[in-house]
């Protein structure tokens, strides 16, 4: 495990990187933050269940992180289709990494990237597991919206956040299906 988290820690970086700079975002100040980050790994199991189509895995939520990273055993991991509002399955294929952009690099991008509204669920003939990487700046490091992406035609769509700013959002509201979204808190009202 702690050799996959530091392999996969390199190509959390190395994707980041390429990120900022497709975007045309000055890496200077950006990139030793990156790689300076945190890198989180959630291991989840979702055990076999008889009756799926009544439990959830993990509800539906988007990663506060910059990116993350995940490898799973079997298929499970579903994402919303922001075009017709529907739960899509993303097709298993063994050995591959799925690649989520959060909440951060929404941020970050202005909204050019979007983070993926995703869900974990079960089914009922064998166990699934996760890992999944997420990466971010430091505990209390700014991530905010990158002053190449913003003109006249395109206004600050985002707040600064940091990943305190993250976890103190989860100990003061309620968060799920029928609770709040931290990405929608850091949108702008003007958007």
């Amino acid at each position: 495990m702690g050799k996959f988290s530091e392999e996969v820690m390199k190509l959390g970086i190395e994707i980041m990187t390429t990120l900022v700079e497709i975007l045309g975002i000055n890496p200077t100040n950006l990139t030793p933050m990156i790689e300076n980050g945190m890198q989180v790994v959630n291991v989840n199991c979702y055990p076999p269940c008889p009756q799926p189509e009544l439990a959830l895995g993990i509800p539906p939520h988007s990663d506060y992180s910059c990116l993350t990273i995940l490898h799973q055993s079997s298929s499970g991991l579903e994402i919303m289709d922001s075009e017709d509002n529907t739960w899509k399955s993303v097709p298993h294929i063994p050995g591959a990494l799925q690649v989520n952009i959060g909440d951060h690099f929404e941020v970050l991008s202005n909204g050019l990237y979007k983070s993926v509204w995703h869900r974990g669920t079960l089914n009922n003939s064998k166990r699934r597991i996760s890992i999944a990487s997420l990466f971010s700046l430091r505990m209390d490091d700014k991530v905010e919206t990158a002053t190449e992406l913003v003109n006249d035609q395109n206004p600050k769509k985002y707040r600064e956040t940091s990943f305190r700013d993250f976890l103190n959002f989860l100990v003061n509201n309620e968060v799920g299906p029928q609770g709040k979204s931290y990405r929608d808190t850091l949108k702008l009202k003007n958007n």
